[in-house]
C-alpha cells in the first residue's frame, strides 16, 4: 500500500482536483494510495472550543436496558 503525505491545505486542494480530473477521464489506478494530511496545531481559540465541547458531552449510556430502549426508539423513528 502506497502512503503519501500532504502538508498544506493547498496540497489537499490540489490532490482532490487531481483525483476528480482522473475520475472524469475514467482513469483507474491499480492501487488505492493512503493519504496522510498533516494538520496545523490548533489555535488557542480552537482549543478553548474543544474544551467546551468536551465539557458539554452527554455521559455514555452503560445500562443495557436503557441502551436497548434507545436503539428500539431510533429504529421506530426510521
Amino acid at each position: 500500500m502506497e502512503t503519501k503525505t500532504i502538508k498544506s491545505p493547498e496540497g489537499v486542494k490540489e490532490l482532490l482536483k487531481e483525483l476528480w480530473e482522473k475520475h472524469r477521464r475514467g482513469e483507474r489506478t491499480a492501487s488505492a494510495p493512503v493519504y496522510m494530511v498533516e494538520l496545523p496545531a490548533p489555535t488557542e481559540e480552537e482549543k478553548r472550543i474543544m474544551a467546551i465541547n468536551r465539557a458539554n458531552r452527554k455521559p455514555l449510556v452503560i445500562d443495557e436496558e436503557a441502551l436497548r430502549a434507545a436503539v428500539e426508539k431510533a429504529a421506530r423513528e426510521l
